[in-house]
């Protein structure tokens, strides 16, 4: 249960973020305006439902004892300053607000995700890098998506997602190598703790994402219809989704960077 509610809270950040920054920038009005309002719903209701299983589980069931996790711990706080972040950046996504506006609200909500789970534990500068990592994976998937609901849809829309994509691919990559750095120390925890073979896992699904993407690429240049080749990168992308879904779960090996503790659904 708290691995599929970790899920459901990547999906709604992922469309949040993902759908309001591509409708601004790279699809003008594509994907519709509906899709970040159900992230966002999907964000707290996957939050809500990992602090009521939190609180459930310590006998703490009274609205008073939401409202204390909320605003007395480190995770609850994260965890409205994400929601609030959403709130604004879904308002600036429907009036239309200054693009700055949308980039700094965008920049919250990530914030606020990289103070849950596993970014919850280190200092500003590693929880920096898992906000990055919480935006570059909404930009890609978020362009994906975006793909697949522009009509019609043409080369130029490729040429102008291209850089989008590769950068988001560059900053997942830099930034993953760094927090692996953090959670896995030695080649023995990666093959030999759940939380390694786990992001083994989810880093193949990327691999294999990465695959797709070409096929994307060469169906747009050879101007092949893409969408076939768009949804099964996107089906890719839900997969890295719910393997960091897993992930989130399971307590990085203890060392010297990284104490155990068990993870609340942070990306890894």
């Amino acid at each position: 249960m708290t691995a599929a509610l970790a899920g459901l809270s990547f999906l709604g950040l992922t469309l949040l973020l993902g759908g309001a920054l591509t409708r601004r920038w790279l699809t003008p009005g594509t994907p519709p305006v509906w899709l970040p309002g159900v992230g966002l719903t999907l964000l707290v209701l996957g939050w809500g439902g990992q602090v009521t299983l939190t609180l459930s589980a310590l006998g703490l069931t009274a609205p008073g004892d939401v409202l204390a996790y909320l605003t007395a711990t480190g995770t609850g706080r994260a965890m409205l300053t994400g929601v609030m972040g959403g709130l604004v950046l879904l308002a600036g996504t429907l009036s239309r607000w200054p693009w700055g506006l949308n980039l700094a609200a965008a920049l919250v909500t990530a914030w606020g995700v990289a103070g849950v789970g596993h970014g919850a534990g280190h200092g500003l500068w590693v929880r920096g890098l898992h906000a990055a990592h919480v935006g570059a994976m909404a930009v890609w998937t978020g362009g994906v998506l975006a793909l697949i609901c522009t009509r019609p849809l043409t080369p130029e829309h490729a040429r102008r997602f291209t850089p989008a994509a590769l950068g988001s691919v560059a900053v997942l990559a830099a930034t993953g190598l760094l927090m692996s750095g953090q959670h896995l120390t030695t080649v023995a925890q990666w093959t030999g703790s759940g939380y390694g073979q786990t992001l083994l896992v989810k880093l193949t699904l990327v691999a294999l994402t990465l695959g797709a993407a070409v096929f994307v690429r060469r169906a747009f240049a050879r101007r092949v219809p893409p969408r076939g080749a768009l949804a099964r990168e996107a089906l890719l992308l839900a997969a890295v989704l719910g393997a960091t879904g897993v992930l989130s779960t399971r307590p990085p090996p203890q060392n010297a960077n990284h104490p155990a503790h068990a993870g609340t659904g942070q990306l890894p």
